[in-house]
């Protein structure tokens, strides 16, 4: 069953490949379309082996099957409300919808892969089951450090924008899928000492899905003042305004999902054409768009190289010491199976 459910969903995409379909695949939607796919045949892979012990296979087999189900009635849902919309602007929402459901979908099926993969990769099957079941988020920061293997371009193209001779603010936008790395780019430059010193201010603070209004200034006003106030909301927005007014600000913005939440933010932050910065995490290019300023297009994470992919593995598995040659075809099979996502690549050298 799981391994039907895991042929349809994939039929239902292969559809969206088609010329004729362009319709609904803008650019950025066919990339996660290609990947959600890739990621779906990576799981029939592991279904089609047949060497897999046998109890093993029933719970990854169930698990599986639950994730598909319901992540192709979502593409379903998604996909019939385009069709059947019948003005141009009911058509742009539900493209717009079927984007941000796709990207849900593919996270989530990223998140199974991952599990299947430490179940696959790891010697000890049970304690792999067990780290396979924890939550992506927490694990994500821990796991992530701070690591820019094949990122320095990424790096250098970030720390111009952010020390450039713009006066205004301005905010520079980062964005990718789950796993590939915008976190720990923000963080680098976050932390660099030569970047902190330019600021007067500097804070950080982590959105995610689930955006909290008040949970987010309560952050932000403990960053900036060191306390923590019982006020109204738009006293707490007052109170950071005050704070940043007149001052050089570093914000970092992680993991944004959405244009709402920006609107809402954007409120907080003085221009006083001071060169201050705020730097920006997301998954989805429409956001980034949204927010972006004139000066800097949206900076786009892509995936790791085959070499970056092996260096970073071997760095992580060896530390200092190099990959023992009998290792090293195995090794690289391995890093192949990660498709360039450093989360990826992480979490199995970590395992191992």
């Amino acid at each position: 069953m799981a391994y039907a459910a895991l042929s349809s969903l994939m039929y239902t995409l292969e559809q969206l490949f088609k010329p004729n379909q362009s319709f609904v695949c803008r650019s950025s939607t066919q990339q996660h379309v290609e990947s959600l796919h890739q990621n779906l045949s990576a799981l029939q892979d592991f279904l089609d082996d047949t060497t897999k012990d046998i109890e093993t296979l029933k719970v990854v087999e169930k698990r599986i099957r639950n994730v598909v189900h319901k992540a192709e009635d979502r593409v379903d849902s998604s996909l019939r409300n385009i069709i059947l919309a019948d003005r141009e602007d009911k058509r742009q929402k539900a493209c717009t919808s079927f984007y941000e459901e796709l990207l849900k979908v593919d996270e989530q099926v990223y998140i199974l892969k991952k599990q299947v993969m430490l179940i696959e990769f790891s010697m000890h099957g049970s304690k792999s089951a067990e780290l396979a079941t924890t939550s992506s988020s927490p694990e994500r920061s821990k796991i992530e450090e701070n690591t820019i293997v094949g990122m320095q371009d990424d790096l250098n193209t970030i720390l111009d924008r952010v020390t450039s001779q713009i006066g205004e603010l301005t905010v520079i936008p980062i964005f990718g899928m789950g796993g590939i790395g915008k976190t720990t780019l923000a963080r680098k430059v976050y932390d660099d000492s030569s970047i902190r010193s330019r600021f007067d201010k500097h804070a950080w603070v982590t959105i995610s899905q689930e955006y909290n209004k008040r949970q987010m200034l309560l952050e932000v006003v403990s960053s900036i003042t060191g306390s923590n106030q019982e006020v109204s909301d738009d006293e707490l927005m007052e109170i950071v305004y005050r704070g940043l007014k007149g001052r050089r600000f570093l914000f970092v913005i992680d993991d944004i999902w959405s244009t709402e939440a920006w609107d809402q933010m954007q409120r907080i932050f003085p221009n006083d054409d001071n060169k201050s910065r705020i730097l920006l995490t997301t998954r989805l290019k429409y956001v980034a768009d949204y927010v972006n300023c004139p000066d800097f297009p949206p900076h786009s994470m892509s995936f790791l190289s085959q070499d970056d992919s092996w260096n970073l593995f071997t760095e992580k598995l060896f530390k200092k010491d190099p990959c023992p040659p009998l290792l090293v075809e195995m090794g690289k099979h391995i890093v192949e199976q990660c498709q360039g996502l450093p989360l990826s690549i992480i979490v199995v050298a970590g395992l191992l």
